[in-house]
């Protein structure tokens, strides 16, 4: 397992997908700071005053990109050239041979995850370290109350709440990938996938109202609500409740948004293991 991890990193650190769909987030995330730190040391920018709640947000948004549909798609599109490319490169058949399949798969879920964890963290480092910059270089107070413990606690929850849709998008990419053998048709079914998920979850109580014995189950079966109220549970310490036509409401616990989360990751990501394990590598 570690010498098919250790390849797999070797293959992929200089790869283009991983530049420009791992790396892009400290990267365009440090950009997008530093314009401002400039604007606001030439003065082009007033003075900003942000309570402790507000500085903290501006350090954590890196967290809430597996949150959006645009996030998730780049998520997806690593996803797919890492598990599909082998199938493009014709490698497979070099690698299968010398090594248990499972564990060929097993490395790639766990560098993605790797990749993943340790752009999204660099990146919130970066943001906690540049607003901290940007006050000292444009005379802006850092807000009463900030500390390590408060910064932590908000990270923390955040990254929390961010790692279901990584999951979940990982496992929509990885199965369509293995299914396909194909990166393109692997970015699209997964976009797909995310993108129904994301018109049920957003649209849901105005399609309820013309087709409410399919939008009822699907609500309750995609992960898209469940991503959401386990989100709120963590940062909140409640549950999101969505009001549907009728007087219907919808109020789950957190252990029935996790259980219905976690059998969607273990059914995909068996469903990869099993399709790679009794495919004809030629």
């Amino acid at each position: 397992m570690l010498e098919a991890l250790s390849a797999e990193a070797l293959k992929m650190r200089t790869h283009k997908a991983t530049w420009f769909l791992v790396w892009l987030f400290p990267i365009a995330f440090t950009i997008i700071m530093l314009l401002i730190i400039g604007a606001g040391v030439m003065g082009f920018e007033a003075p900003d005053r942000p309570n402790a709640a507000d500085w903290i947000e501006n350090t954590t948004l890196i967290w809430f990109v597996p949150n959006n549909a645009i996030g998730r798609y780049l998520i997806c599109a690593f996803v797919a050239v890492l598990f599909a490319g082998e199938y493009g490169w014709n490698t497979w058949k070099l690698v299968v041979p010398h090594r248990r399949r499972a564990s060929l798969i097993a490395a790639k879920y766990a560098l993605t995850i790797l990749l993943l964890a340790i752009s999204f963290t660099l990146t919130a480092l970066l943001l906690t370290g540049l607003n901290l910059a940007d006050d000292a270089l444009t005379g802006d107070a850092v807000p009463a109350g900030l500390g390590a413990a408060l910064l932590w606690d908000s990270h923390s929850k955040a990254a929390l709440a961010a790692l279901a849709p990584v999951l979940i998008s990982i496992a929509y990419a990885s199965l369509a990938a293995v299914l396909t053998r194909s990166t393109i048709a692997a970015l699209v079914i997964a976009i797909v996938a995310t993108t129904i998920e994301q018109v049920i979850l957003g649209f849901g109580p105005m399609l309820y109202a013309k087709f409410p014995s399919i939008v009822w189950p699907l609500y309750h079966a995609l992960p898209g609500h469940h991503i959401s109220n386990l989100a709120e549970f963590i940062r909140e310490g409640s549950a999101l409740k969505r009001e549907f036509p009728g007087g219907l409401v919808v109020d789950l616990g957190w252990p029935t948004s996790l259980a219905i989360l976690a059998a969607w990751i273990a059914a995909l990501w068996g469903a990869t293991f099993a399709v790679f394990n009794r495919q004809d590598i030629n």
